[in-house]
């Protein structure tokens, strides 16, 4: 099921994009495949910011209380902090803990600027009746730290 999501990412991020494409949260997506769809997005962001809007269909409510609306949050993502994600040549998930509630995914990130990076994805699986009950999503990501640099 994983290699599904991943393809159908791949084919949603090439550089043909239109925003019904956006993939949306669905309870059969757990936590490793949503850090996943949220960095090809990143990795294929385009002039429209497609990638940036793919990412905050799986930022958590309460994340986009704290982040948006998803101007303020593709301002965000442009800082020096988050603007390694963008277009970024590589990335390796690790999924670190997982207790059915709440995930934990290290992200390591090639960068464009030759360095190595991770990061840390927080989700939570959505318990609150509505439409996105049962969803794995994004709580937060940490800062990035940087682990080596390019010759």
């Amino acid at each position: 099921m994983r290699l599904i999501f991943i393809i159908l990412a791949c084919v949603i991020f090439t550089k043909i994009t239109f925003a019904d494409n956006l993939v949306q949260p669905s309870p059969e997506i757990d936590p490793i495949d949503v850090v996943e769809i949220q960095l090809f997005a990143l990795q294929s962001n385009d002039e429209n910011d497609f990638g940036i809007k793919q990412t905050w269909e799986f930022a958590h409510p309460r994340n986009k209380m704290a982040t948006g609306p998803l101007p303020r949050f593709t301002n965000m993502i442009k800082t020096p902090a988050y603007s390694i994600l963008l277009n970024n040549l590589k990335f390796e998930t690790k999924e670190i803990f997982n207790d059915g509630t709440n995930a934990g995914i290290a992200v390591r990130i090639e960068a464009q600027d030759n360095k190595a990076y991770t990061y840390m994805w927080s989700l939570e699986k959505i318990q609150d009746d509505g439409p996105l009950k049962n969803n794995w999503m994004t709580t937060g990501v940490s800062g990035p730290r940087l682990l080596a640099e390019g010759s």
